[in-house]
């Protein structure tokens, strides 16, 4: 098991670094203050091809593993969470479409995403059918060359700016898993409503919508993956590729506790209480060594998780693991690094009281803490 870096992810690494706290850490507040998108960020990252990291070289991606793409992610999330989620959900979408879906539709799409030309959200989660996602209601009834959709979602990551809804719909009667699949839809089809969520806690350069479809009439030309009564095959594919990349989370969990251990490090060496630096405190020291530790191991999960995918042996159960620990262990870091501020961190006039509300996120979506206990212990009991 080798677990170090080649010189080209090092090299990967140290470029994602450098951009991310030259350009983008100074306007994470913007962001947040503002409820604003990253626009400028967004076609920066066009540029220099990180939406296509994972992307496959005939769609014009650059053709990299996972490992290499949350590399990129992990710098960028430890000073503007809402600029990672952008390359994040960026790279997931296409990864499905470009895994699953027809040729055709691949060609037409996949290289749109990458210059951002196009963008695209996922339209999962519905108000009865959130952890549960084999309950969705949603539905695409075949009617001539068209399918008809009808249904609600909500918590739809730039459903508000999205220019295609990759949609989990029941394309046949069924219960569970069997007859879901997956369609595109065009953000200006008649029948379409949208509604922004308002009052997010954190990350709040992304936002959260509703999608409201009522009779919306989708070529069939559209389906990425058909679901059938008969089989469960059409939304497992689709998973497949989502628990891959639900360690994405994990990892941008990881990034965010690193930017607040680096803030926390840098003030310890300089603030003095009771005559020594809070760095020659011990208990502090102690606070900083167990954070350390378990950075490190968050760490050691996530990239183990991504390199089994990249090798062509996704374990579900592992990427469960690591998003657990890492989004888990990275709220109890953030809220300690605060705590090395005293009542200087409980403003906002520094990070650390963003990145609180912002890592919050990232032990709900993508399956909570508390059904990624389940799918784990289901590997346990052999279900």
């Amino acid at each position: 098991m080798n677990f170090e870096l080649t010189p080209d992810q090092v090299e990967l690494r140290d470029a994602a670094r450098k951009l991310a706290t030259e350009v983008f850490r100074d306007k994470a507040d913007r962001w947040d203050r503002n409820e604003e998108y990253p626009e400028e960020n967004k076609k920066l990252l066009c540029e220099l091809g990180y939406l296509g990291l994972s992307i496959d070289e005939e769609f014009g991606g650059s053709g990299r593993g996972l490992v290499d793409t949350y590399l990129v992610i992990e710098e960028i999330a430890k000073v503007d969470l809402a600029t990672a989620i952008i390359v994040h959900e960026q790279n997931v979408s296409p990864r499905i479409i470009a895994t699953y879906g027809p040729p055709e539709l691949r060609q037409r799409v996949i290289p749109k995403f990458i210059t951002g030309e196009l963008e695209i959200s996922i339209a999962w989660t519905e108000p009865e059918a959130g952890s549960d996602g084999a309950a969705i209601t949603t539905t695409a009834e075949l009617n001539g060359d068209h399918y008809i959709v009808n249904g609600q979602k909500v918590f739809t990551t730039y459903g508000d700016r999205a220019d295609m809804h990759l949609v989990y719909a029941r394309f046949e009667p069924s219960k569970g898993a069997r007859g879901i699949g997956t369609i595109l839809v065009e953000k200006d089809s008649p029948g379409l409503t949208v509604h922004k969520i308002k009052h997010k806690m954190g990350v709040r350069g992304a936002s959260e919508n509703e999608l409201f479809f009522d009779n919306v009439r989708v070529p069939v030309e559209n389906v990425v993956t058909l679901g059938s009564a008969e089989s469960s095959k059409g939304f497992v594919k689709t998973l497949n590729v989502y628990n891959a990349t639900r360690v994405g989370m994990g990892v941008m969990a990881l990034g965010v506790a690193e930017g607040a251990f680096e803030l926390a490090r840098e003030y310890m060496t300089v603030r003095k209480q009771f005559g020594q630096r809070l760095a020659d405190m011990q208990g502090l020291r102690w606070m900083m060594a167990d954070m350390w530790v378990e950075i490190e191991a968050a760490r050691g999960l996530c990239y183990q998780a991504l390199a089994e995918v990249d090798a062509g042996r996704a374990d579900a159960c592992l990427s469960s693991v690591a998003k657990v620990y890492a989004t888990e262990m990275a709220q109890r870091v953030v809220l300690n690094c605060q705590q090395m501020f005293g009542g200087y961190g409980y403003f906002g006039l520094l990070p650390l009281e963003r990145m609180l509300r912002d890592v919050r996120m990232l032990t709900i979506t993508g399956g909570t803490t508390q059904t990624q206990k389940n799918a784990i212990a289901n590997h346990i009991f052999g279900r």
